[in-house]
């Protein structure tokens, strides 16, 4: 039956962008067809009540346009609405449209003409896309710095007044958390671009993509940044003030902000991430946890110390299979590179970056991830224990 209701969108999708007048600056009702319809058949909702399409960048040419398009959401639900870019290219008299995560939305990032984009920008959204999520073992997850600041000034506090939960409230990954106090003021924690979606009543749901392949966001703020979408934001860079505003759906008890936190467009627990400091740690249910440093605990309620972005390097432990003692490492991340070294098992070595290179069948599964050393030689992630399949440390 979900096949061949997907066929029905697929189909819905082709129809929709047949024969469509000339593009034009404004959303015409078939790139807000082809935009809605690539959306639905990408995420695949349980809920919303329509889909926001607006226009972040357009070519001179206006056969490009860089977008966004964000679910609606019931105002009695908890939810903080899903918000994705895409790509739009009007070709054969029709809207080809792309959204964030899928393959076909690299394609047109890679082929769109250079004046669509700010310096820099091409190159930091193909990273966001090409970093790699991987579903993380049974093993307790390893400190994961994110090197994310917490979102308002370094050496100030402010409340946790929600710790890690799902975007929609109770659904996983639990990617999220809220704040409030201080100043109200919502800073940048990271260098990196910022993009502004739902835009209503004074409100919006504000969307970084950093340099490192983290990506963070932000609702219910006020008084937002009248900075342009794609323009290149600072770590400390204002975005808005913590509020109450609904520009999408869902609902809030007082002001704060809820912060979110992706690796490109795939959701990525909080659960051991450092973020300004602190390694924040899930509850036995949503809304509940803690987060930790140098031994004190602060749990629900209590004030977070906010330390910038994080400084020091993720570790990982040298696992050789097939009762190997030890493991080789390599000159570039391939399995035919020249050997230049290798780690004894159970030795323990810092992580710089990294990268996909050749398949490998390794110990903790089959794994296209590569590590580089801070000494400049590479190991692939199947024969190195870090707590997590995921990347633990930023794409080189």
């Amino acid at each position: 039956m979900r096949s061949h209701r997907l066929t029905q969108l697929a189909l819905f999708i082709l129809s929709a962008t047949l024969f469509s007048p000339a593009p034009a600056a404004e959303i015409s009702p078939e790139l807000q067809k082809a935009a809605s319809q690539a959306m639905l058949l990408q995420l695949q909702p349980t809920v919303q009540q329509g889909i926001l399409v607006e226009i972040q960048k357009t070519h001179p040419d206006k056969q490009w346009i860089l977008g966004s398009a964000t679910l609606i959401l019931p105002s009695h639900l908890d939810d903080v609405p899903e918000t994705r870019l895409f790509m739009a290219q009007y070709i054969a008299n029709h809207w080809r449209v792309a959204i964030e995560g899928s393959e076909q939305y690299g394609q047109l990032l890679t082929q769109a003409p250079d004046a669509l984009f700010a310096p820099n920008e091409r190159k930091l959204l193909l990273q966001s896309q090409s970093v790699n999520q991987r579903q993380k073992r049974s093993a307790p997850l390893a400190e994961i710095q994110t090197g994310l600041g917490l979102p308002w000034a370094e050496g100030t506090a402010w409340r946790l007044t929600g710790g890690p939960h799902g975007d929609d409230q109770t659904s996983r990954p639990f990617n999220s958390l809220d704040f409030a106090g201080g100043n109200g003021r919502v800073l940048a924690p990271r260098d990196g671009l910022i993009y502004q979606s739902c835009l209503r009543n004074g409100s919006g749901l504000i969307t970084l993509v950093h340099d490192n392949g983290f990506t963070s966001s932000y609702y219910h703020m006020e008084n937002l940044t009248n900075l342009g979408n794609g323009a290149a934001v600072s770590k400390g860079t204002y975005l808005g003030k913590i509020g109450m505003g609904l520009p999408c759906g869902g609902s809030t008890t007082g002001p704060h902000v809820h912060f979110a936190l992706k690796q490109g467009s795939n959701k990525t627990p909080v659960d051991g991430k450092v973020i300004g400091g602190w390694l924040f740690r899930e509850g036995s249910a949503p809304y509940q946890g803690y987060a930790s440093r140098n031994g004190n605990r602060v749990n629900v309620g209590g004030e977070l110390l906010n330390f910038g972005a994080g400084s020091s390097l993720p570790s990982g432990i040298a696992t050789p299979g097939n009762n190997e003692s030890s493991v080789n490492l390599r000159q570039s991340p391939s399995l035919s590179s020249t050997i230049v070294g290798s780690l004894r098992k159970g030795e323990t070595v810092t992580i710089a970056c990294t990268t996909q290179g050749d398949w490998v069948d390794g110990v903790w599964g089959r794994t296209q991830l590569w590590n580089r050393l801070s000494a400049g030689s590479w190991i692939s992630d199947g024969f190195i224990d870090t707590g997590s399949n995921q990347a633990v440390a930023p794409p080189c």
